[in-house]
């Protein structure tokens, strides 16, 4: 898209690593492959040098390729960055304290020249600080679908950049609201002008929109991750009731359209959550307790960081997101809501009012990027069962979240949002403090 071009030095791996908080060992890796493609040349010792060659004719046409199937999903991020990324950048900056700021600038001003604006590499040093690699993984694949060096090649960050490193902002947090609203907000109305300009020069009018995907796992065998949290939510739903036996491998091969080597290593993984169990020769029996967690497995550990990260993650964000979600819902899917916990209340079946909230902001959130964002969590947060069920006992499971049911059902009768999603905000607050607890007391470290 013509950000670099030939000719151009890149800045040392060591000054990459540094501005995008990722190890030297991804970046080499990324070099190489660039290197493989023919867009650059790798000098030993020296930094990369650009050698592709593109006119600009082609450089706007990538850019209008690119941009314009986009152009929904970018408007789009316009509300879900206030929803999703400040409520996370509040907390992390409040707890990276005062005292480590004059040091943090210090380290962006030497960074050197890396193609992202400083607030963003900001954000990435702050981001780190918060030790929720799910989130910081989520905040990159947003950089990755915005294309973000693109836009930061425009003159609207560079007195932003200059006053966020040299001059002393009392309001930190207020001062990157501005930064996200005015730069991101000027970057867009560019981006517009040029891909209305864009569909008609080169005939995109009707393109579809590639709206964005949050891409967790870039390796294939994480594919178990998801199977895991698939046939846990298929047990809780009475799919595969407990104490009968799960499909045979054949069936279940081609209903999860995987290898059975995928699915072995799922089954597997499974058996150590106490979930199932695994006997030779025969189908796998789902069990009617959890009575014990292989926790000394990689994939164990793995998935317990996964669910921790995810109630973070939604504990900071569920309160804007659930009263943005309900504040735009139809009338008849508010009231529908407000019945729905009345329900549960009345049938003793309050532990579900996470499938519910959850699964109502993952419908009706007229967010797309929230919507994405959200299903994503829900996965991890399935491997949460096997978990609670190791903490609480089955029978103790329904009056867990009793209070908090009858807390809020009042607030969704009486259209109090702010009051409802305050008590998720609490609630996911304190899921979170249990889930660090018990991981602890099992000697996984967070």
């Amino acid at each position: 898209m013509g950000v670099y071009r030939r000719g151009d030095i890149l800045p040392s791996i060591s000054k990459i690593a540094e501005g995008f908080q990722m190890a030297p060992l991804t970046v080499r890796s990324a070099l190489t492959r660039l290197e493989k493609k023919g867009y650059i040349r790798i000098i030993p010792r020296k930094p990369a040098e650009v050698i592709y060659r593109i006119d600009e004719s082609h450089v706007r046409q990538n850019a209008a390729s690119y941009f314009v199937p986009r152009m929904a999903g970018l408007v789009d991020f316009c509300q879900s960055g206030k929803l999703l990324i400040e409520p996370v950048w509040e907390y992390a900056r409040l707890n990276l304290g005062e005292e480590k700021l004059p040091c943090l600038k210090s380290k962006l001003a030497q960074a050197g020249k890396v193609e992202l604006p400083v607030s963003v590499r900001h954000h990435l040093y702050v981001f780190a600080a918060l030790k929720n690699k799910l989130f910081l993984n989520f905040y990159w694949e947003v950089l990755r679908y915005m294309r973000f060096p693109y836009l930061a090649g425009h003159s609207t960050h560079q007195e932003r950049d200059q006053a966020l490193l040299f001059n002393k902002n009392e309001n930190q947090i207020e001062f990157m609201k501005e930064a996200f609203e005015g730069d991101y907000g000027s970057s867009l109305k560019y981006l517009q002008d040029f891909c209305l300009w864009a569909q008609k020069e080169y005939d995109l009018e009707d393109k579809e929109q590639i709206p964005f995907c949050w891409n967790i796992y870039w390796q294939r065998p994480q594919l178990c991750y998801t199977l895991v949290s698939h046939i846990i939510l298929e047990i809780i739903r009475g799919t595969y009731p407990e104490g009968s036996a799960l499909p045979s491998m054949p069936i279940m091969s081609k209903q999860l359209k995987v290898s059975y080597r995928t699915l072995r290593r799922t089954l597997s993984i499974l058996g150590g959550l106490g979930v199932i169990r695994l006997h030779q020769g025969k189908a796998a029996e789902v069990c009617t307790d959890i009575e014990q967690i292989d926790f000394s497995r990689q994939e164990i550990k793995e998935g317990a960081r996964f669910y921790r990260e995810s109630l973070q993650f939604m504990a900071l964000t569920i309160r804007p997101v659930l009263l943005f979600t309900l504040e735009n819902a139809r009338k008849e899917d508010q009231e529908y809501l407000a019945d729905a916990f009345a329900q549960m209340l009345r049938q003793n079946t309050c532990h579900k009012c996470f499938k519910l909230t959850i699964g109502f902001i993952i419908e009706k959130c007229p967010s797309a990027t929230v919507r994405e964002c959200y299903r994503k969590l829900s996965e991890f947060m399935v491997w949460g069962y096997p978990f609670t069920l190791r903490r609480v006992k089955k029978e103790q499971l329904k009056n867990e979240y009793a209070s908090m049911v009858q807390r809020t059902a009042p607030c969704l009768k009486d259209g109090d949002w702010a009051c409802f999603a305050e008590h998720w905000k609490d609630l996911m607050a304190c899921e979170q403090q249990k889930a660090e607890h018990f991981l602890f007391k099992n000697n996984i470290r967070l």
